[in-house]
């Protein structure tokens, strides 16, 4: 059953929900819970299916089934009846509890048998179970979902019991073009279905489910979501280009207003040029926020005074003259916030957050702000940053959370950070530091841009840290699919941001350190790095590499993600080698009777003697690893994993002489404890390098 977002022409089966207009940010989710659920309900009650879809327009939500079986599957189902010693006598003949469970389930003595259980013997029966009509279970089906869907928010109407995001005010249902009655709390039902709510206002036959899609758009409703949204985006972009300029794409505003209309007219405003005085930000989350509108830039990437709406009605002059009057308005108090804010300097707005709560247990804002600072100096510390850089990175921090006291910032929370940087750039602040001040929210969203360069960097890696070590502090710790303070993401950052900065930073010895600063702090170290690790274990996964990879490089208890990187990058290069294999082995070997012994002897102290070594082959063993000692720490320290693999292949054929000549757990315990302690040796180097054993063959 292939899941494709496009009805094919085997459609057989359609149910439209026809409703008042629903909020456009409560359909994308029930559409998502629609398809999954009506697919799980088939499915349990065995009714084969091709492909399922659902559209979605403000006004209606609709189920398109292709190929959808007439019947239920039928099937042979065991049935199980008494115990064994219940369902017969001493004598070996049927009990009342055995006939008993003939009797119901209609079966003879020749068809119930006896069968082993996890609890004793029990006595079964098989039962064939005929298909029900398709036509005939839909109908419960449908009810299920349509009373289950989670919107937001549901609400009553007229006087109905069942609750819905707006009212219903009909159903279409047909299966293979037969109306499927559908009866939930007397809302009308049948083959009809409503056209453009403002220009086709009627009722309209849809007597054959494969016109149901050519009949709407005839009636102004383009009823397939993917293909309305496609429509908007092209022609967004050619109104952009016809006024001499580009848009600005905005994904999360395309999907807004995709489902706010049926059928899309793009509609080219404009506004008194005098407003591009205010930062160009500042208009475009105007535009977004409040009206929905898309805002165009030229070709040198400055904003146009040009703007696009996307309507559900013709274009006209009263839309244009109307939307121009609106956005006029939004600008003037845009303008407004910006000229009060701009009486102080940004840095003035410090003082006003010691009387901002961040959380009841944390303190305040200006509190958040000097765990930060302390967080920043630790891995700055770490970094062996220069007195340039961690002055900048002081200062960001000083300044970061500056804007939240700010008009615009309270009229607009989706600009914090944003605005804040622009305001420090009208401040003559440093461009690294006013560039921080926005990239410590960085990634906003699943794709968003990593924040690039070290004061940005290390800004945001302070605000994460704080954010997750602050959260585990009060119980707010992520579970299952619940993260209200996405705190997955932000673990998920600071890992990628010290891969993709190429930054090696021990992520534990900064923990360690700014424990001090939260309740427990130290019980949470453990499990802070365990959650990260968790997110870093995804990013690998992401990646390319292979889960034995992975848990090799992960289970170590070490924690600068670069060089973790770096080593799952190289076992998963070098693993494409025939000698792989070979390598694997031969350093397997080794560990498995150093660490069988250590499992049982943890505390047992081993020291070796080379004037101990009897065999050749435990000597050579001893001269291949003890000549290549300073080789192997280098590579190491140097990250040349490839070169440090290829450098102990060599070493194979003398490894597996020793394994073949040697008895390491000798009778003798002093030659024993000698031997064990060579293989100690060779074995340290590779302690806190990854766990071999983990790597599958």
């Amino acid at each position: 059953m292939d899941k494709n977002n496009t009805a094919t022409g085997n459609i057989n089966f359609l149910c439209e929900i026809g409703t008042e207009e629903i909020p456009a940010g409560y359909i994308p989710p029930a559409i998502d819970y629609v398809e999954s659920m009506f697919r799980k309900k088939l499915a349990e009650n065995r009714i084969t299916y091709r492909n399922i879809v659902v559209y979605a327009t403000p006004r209606r939500i609709a189920i398109l089934g292709d190929e959808i079986a007439l019947s239920q599957e039928s099937v042979e189902e065991e049935i199980k009846g008494p115990s064994a010693k219940a369902a017969y006598d001493e004598n070996g003949n049927p009990t009342k509890a055995l006939l008993g469970f003939m009797h119901s389930n209609n079966v003879s003595i020749s068809s119930v048998y006896k069968k082993s259980t996890d609890k004793g013997e029990y006595v079964f029966c098989k039962k064939r179970l005929e298909g029900k009509r398709t036509k005939d279970i839909i109908p419960t089906v449908l009810e299920e979902i349509v009373l289950s869907i989670p919107f937001p928010k549901r609400m009553r109407w007229s006087n109905k019991k069942a609750s819905f995001a707006r009212p219903i005010r009909y159903f279409l249902v047909l299966f293979n073009d037969e109306v499927i009655p559908l009866s939930i709390e007397n809302i009308p039902y049948g083959n009809l279905t409503r056209g453009h709510y403002i220009q086709k206002n009627k009722m309209i036959p849809i007597n054959s489910i494969k016109d149901y899609e050519r009949i709407l758009e005839e009636n102004w409703v383009i009823v397939n979501h993917q293909r309305r949204k496609e429509i908007i985006r092209n022609a967004l972009e050619e109104a952009a280009k016809k006024v001499g300029g580009m848009l600005v794409s905005d994904e999360e505003l395309l999907d807004t207003v995709t489902f706010l209309v049926e059928k899309p007219e793009i509609v080219v405003c404009e506004f008194d040029p005098s407003y591009l005085e205010i930062p160009d930000i500042v208009l475009i989350t105007e535009m977004k926020e409040h009206q929905k509108y898309f805002a165009v830039r030229d070709s040198r990437g400055v904003l146009m005074n040009k703007f696009l709406v996307v309507s559900n009605n013709p274009h006209t002059p009263f839309v244009k003259a109307g939307n121009e009057r609106v956005i006029a308005a939004r600008f003037n108090d845009g303008r407004f916030f910006f000229n009060e804010d701009r009486k102080r300097k940004l840095e003035e707005f410090v003082e006003s957050l010691k009387a901002v709560l961040f959380h009841k247990e944390l303190g305040t804002i200006f509190q958040k702000v000097e765990r930060m600072g302390e967080i920043a100096r630790t891995i700055s510390e770490k970094l062996s940053l220069s007195k340039d850089d961690v002055a900048k990175i002081m200062r960001a921090i000083y300044l970061s959370k500056a804007d939240l006291n700010t008009a615009m910032v309270f009229e607009f929370t989706s600009l914090q950070g944003k605005i804040g940087k622009v305001y420090a750039l009208l401040d003559g602040e440093d461009p690294e530091v006013a560039e921080a001040i926005d990239a410590q929210y960085r990634p906003r969203f699943s794709g968003d841009n990593l924040p690039q360069g070290i004061v940005s960097i290390v800004v945001s890696m302070s605000e994460k840290l704080d954010n997750i070590f602050g959260s585990f502090s009060v119980g707010n710790i992520p579970k299952g699919s619940q993260d209200p303070y996405a705190l997955r993401r932000q673990a998920n950052a600071i890992v990628e941001m010290l891969i993709e900065g190429n930054i090696a930073l021990s992520l534990d010895l900064v923990l360690k350190e700014i424990a001090p600063l939260y309740r427990n702090g130290e019980q949470l170290i453990d499990k802070i790095l365990d959650f990260i690790n968790a997110r870093a274990k995804t990013i690998f996964s992401e990646r390319g590499f292979r889960y034995d990879e992975i848990d090799a490089c992960l289970s170590i208890g070490y924690y600068d993600y670069l060089e973790l990187y770096r080593r799952a990058k190289s076992i998963h290069e070098y693993r494409k080698k025939e000698q792989f294999s070979d390598l694997l082995l031969s350093l397997k070997r080794m560990n498995n009777i150093y660490s069988a012994f250590r499992q049982r002897n943890r505390e047992y102290s081993l020291a070796f003697e080379a004037s101990l070594l009897l065999e050749n082959a435990e000597k050579e063993l001893y001269e291949f690893f003890e000549t290549k000692k300073m080789q192997i720490r280098n590579y190491i320290q140097q990250n040349k994993y490839i070169a440090l693999f290829d450098l102990l292949i060599t070493g194979k054929p003398i490894i597996d002489k020793f394994f073949d000549k040697v008895m390491v757990m000798a009778d003798d315990i002093k030659l024993r404890d000698n031997r064990l302690a060579l293989l100690e040796n060779i074995l340290h180097p590779f302690k806190n390098l990854m766990d071999f054993s983990k790597i599958s063959e």
